[in-house]
């Protein structure tokens, strides 16, 4: 690892673990820390971390990741990252480990060198979006601004049960995008397929849930109501992700459903690295 790098990566891990001491009155541990060149967070007893899953077009080129937290060490080793969040004691606490989550995603990134162009995708607790009135996005965009990231390089995920109160989520989202951000909705599908309250929304990128996706025996079913829904979601000017591709059928169903990117495990699994961003080269002009 070069110094150009490690230098101003331990001078922003210093300023995040001042920033949060005087934040919360904390006399304590640190709460993020680097180890082995890579940035990790210390939360209840638990080491986490950051990995890296791919999302594609149809061609298979990257266009950016998702962040995942990584439990290192400490207790729930190999449960799902969410599962951290259950430890929180009330929604100060949540909304506090939730942006650490994401500071530690956005530090790790910048490790990544063959990100230019490429997008970090980040996802956002739906209790942040209960607990903080307003304002949203900007205490993260102070964040970025001190990793050399602009909103415009980062896409939060947000969830919708279709039960949440719709003005509240709908102006957090209209906050993000205001500020450069891209919102996607995840988990399309699952508790509500709802196209108007979809509209009213307004995304930037709506992930399919997995379920939609089919299995063996499913897949021709799948490929009618993906196909069905790509086509609604498309008319609303949205982009369509479908997410959790395990197998080669799947990615074939995706891709004949008309969706626009691509991720799952079978085109990458989360990992500690991103994958390249290569962007075409421009054709030389003729002398």
């Amino acid at each position: 690892m070069t110094m150009e790098i490690i230098v101003p990566l331990t001078e922003l891990v210093h300023y995040f673990n001042k920033r949060n001491r005087l934040a919360r009155g904390a006399t304590g541990e640190d709460e993020f820390g680097i180890v082995d060149g890579r940035v990790q967070a210390r939360f209840r007893g638990r080491m986490l971390g950051t990995l890296f899953q791919p999302v594609v077009e149809h061609s298979g080129q990257v266009l950016g990741h998702e962040a995942y937290l990584q439990v290192l060490e400490g207790e729930g080793l190999g449960l799902p990252a969410h599962a951290v969040f259950l430890d929180a004691r009330d929604d100060e606490e949540l909304v506090h480990l939730d942006r650490v989550a994401r500071t530690l995603h956005a530090l790790n990134f910048l490790l990544e060198r063959e990100q230019q162009g490429g997008w970090l995708s980040l996802n956002v607790h739906p209790q942040l979006i209960r607990a903080v009135r307003d304002h949203h996005g900007h205490v993260f965009e102070t964040v970025l601004s001190r990793c050399g990231l602009t909103p415009e390089r980062i896409v939060l995920e947000l969830t919708d049960d279709g039960f949440e109160s719709l003005p509240r989520l709908a102006g957090a989202i209209e906050a993000y995008r205001e500020r450069g951000y891209r919102v996607a909705i995840d988990n399309f599908g699952r508790h509500s397929s709802d196209l108007e309250r979809l509209e009213t929304l307004a995304p930037d990128i709506v992930k399919l849930d997995r379920s939609l996706i089919g299995h063996a025996g499913h897949l021709s079913l799948a490929k009618r109501v993906m196909t069905d829904m790509s086509e609604e979601i498309h008319g609303l000017g949205l982009t369509v992700l479908s997410q959790c591709i395990e197998n080669p059928l799947q990615l074939q169903v995706a891709r004949d459903a008309g969706a626009d990117w691509l991720q799952g495990n079978q085109i990458g699994r989360p990992a500690l690295n991103c994958l390249p961003v290569i962007r075409p080269r421009r054709p030389r002009e003729a002398a």
